[in-house]
């Protein structure tokens, strides 16, 4: 199973917003991560980079560079 953490990150800073994500999808526009025990995490944001094989997701707020 491959689990990932997804962190929010912000110019040279980075904050863990969600852990142990099983699935990622979209809703009206902002993405919606769910963990293993079914708790979601609603974030107006934009995917960064994903890499599976360390298991981590970064997100950036819409907009930031």
């Amino acid at each position: 199973m491959c689990l990932s953490t997804v962190y929010l990150r912000e110019k040279e800073q980075r904050e863990q917003i969600a852990k142990n994500v099983a699935a990622v999808r979209t809703r009206d526009g902002k993405l919606v991560f769910t963990d293993i025990m079914g708790v979601t995490t609603e974030v107006d944001a934009e995917i960064e980079t994903i890499d599976l094989m360390e298991n981590y997701i970064y997100i950036r707020r819409r907009g930031s560079v």
